[in-house]
């Protein structure tokens, strides 16, 4: 590795912590109750059905298409939103869609977005010395972009890979090299920090790069050794050592 990395940072338990319950009885009443308002007129029932479904139909459209498994396929859920307003004949423009995400999102929590300790002030000092730093993260971009404004993060990156954006996901060694080749970066000069021990340590490990793990309240149970070679840190800060 150079002595000047790129890092790529996963966002949700690394460098955030957020709560979501989306088997919340609220959650449904309240995203029929706002596609009713909209004109698209639903059960709670019925509109958690059709979703299931649209997901379960988009991922196995999606699998078909890559070659991926179902564990490294990420679809848009913007699409899924979008139809469900279609299906009851209503037309949505793209901000239509994007504010029934955000609603479908905010009834979804259980505890909002919050920084880790040390997030903000790590990236901001990796920057100013002149690391290149990207966000690689698992994530939905209608939930995810908004959020990103909630935690003053939106500014705090060289660039920003989600996966429903390339339709895989960590730990699919296509989520890493599309990201590895749009920035330019080699692999063994390249970091990945994050919270899982598969999909972020063994994903990033498998394409080569130099992996950093935070075990934090919302890491998996490790299962597997980490990845030989991996680094476990106690603080984002301990990146600035």
């Amino acid at each position: 590795m150079t002595s000047s990395p790129t890092f790529f940072f996963d966002l949700y338990g690394t460098l955030c912590t957020v709560w979501t319950d989306e088997d919340k009885t609220s959650l449904w009443r309240g995203a029929a109750a706002y596609y009713s308002l909209c004109g698209a007129k639903y059960t709670p029932r019925e509109l958690q059905e059709r979703y299931l479904a649209l997901c379960a139909s988009e991922t196995r459209a999606l699998c078909a298409a890559s070659g991926l498994g179902e564990d490294e396929v990420e679809i848009e859920l913007k699409s899924v939103f979008r139809r469900l307003f279609a299906e009851k004949d209503v037309d949505v423009s793209d901000r239509g869609v994007l504010d029934a995400a955000a609603v479908f999102r905010a009834l979804s929590y259980r505890r909002a977005p919050r920084l880790m300790k040390g997030a903000a002030a790590t990236l901001s000092v990796l920057r100013k010395r002149g690391r290149r730093v990207y966000l690689l993260s698992n994530a939905q971009s209608c939930f995810t972009v908004p959020e990103l404004r909630l935690l003053g993060l939106n500014e705090s990156f060289d660039g920003i890979f989600l996966s429903s954006d390339f339709g895989c996901r960590k730990p699919s060694a296509a989520f890493f090299r599309a990201a590895l080749d749009r920035v330019g970066a080699a692999p063994e000069d390249s970091v990945m920090v994050g919270n899982d021990p598969v999909a972020d340590m063994l994903g990033a490990s498998r394409c080569g790069m130099a992996t950093r793990y935070l075990h934090s309240v919302q890491s998996p149970p490790r299962g597997e050794p980490l990845p030989e070679g991996c680094r476990e840190i106690t603080s984002l800060t301990d990146l600035l050592a």
